[in-house]
């Protein structure tokens, strides 16, 4: 009798960087809107200005990224930059979760719509196939219309280890080599900080 093969060995985790030495510098033409913020995720200023303008949307604002109203999401260190310009805006975080990733989009929340501050807005959402990234990776380009607006959000979430990071990019058309361009330069950042020396 043939005995089944032996498990693969479990890979040594990354480590956690310093969180803030591993965010993405400024991008050409950007300047800084917040940050850099470190600290427990929910205790940060970024993410509690997330939270508040997701409760006034729907729940499926929270997905596909880091879900800032979990217990162990909040606790976890963190660390928050945001940058903008006249074209758009980029937001990322990195936050230690040793066993979380942020779950698919639900069927659901592809198409919905919702009122904020008194206007319904429509919310579009579709994956994007992007180059893989990191342990594992995930990417969704959101079209928003209503209440004066109409604008796209790129969302992209990556695990390196036990670190996630988030991306948001915001602009008035989100093209897909752009996010993979953008999230490319922010992974390579965090590696950087994440490589074992040898």
């Amino acid at each position: 009798m043939t005995q089944g093969a032996a498990p693969a060995p479990t890979p040594a985790p990354v480590p956690a960087p310093d969180l803030g030495a591993a965010l993405l510098p400024a991008p050409p033409g950007m300047r800084v809107a917040y940050g850099p913020e470190s600290g427990p995720y929910g205790t940060l200023r970024a993410t509690k200005a997330g939270l508040a303008a997701m409760r006034r949307s729907s729940p499926c604002a929270t997905t596909p990224t880091i879900d800032a109203a979990a217990p162990e999401v909040r606790a976890a260190p963190a660390a928050v930059v945001a940058y903008t310009s006249a074209a758009g805006s980029v937001t990322q975080a990195l936050v230690e979760l040793p066993a979380a990733f942020p779950a698919e989009l639900p069927d659901r929340c592809a198409s919905y719509r919702a009122i904020v501050e008194g206007e319904q807005v429509t919310y579009t959402t579709r994956k994007v196939d992007l180059p893989p990234l990191g342990d594992q990776s995930r990417a969704y380009v959101t079209a928003v219309s209503g209440g004066g607006q109409s604008l796209e959000v790129g969302s992209v979430a990556v695990r390196r280890g036990r670190v996630v990071m988030s991306l948001l990019v915001i602009a008035r058309k989100v093209r897909n080599a752009g996010l993979a361009d953008q999230s490319r330069k922010a992974y390579e950042r965090l590696e950087l900080a994440t490589r074992t020396p040898r």
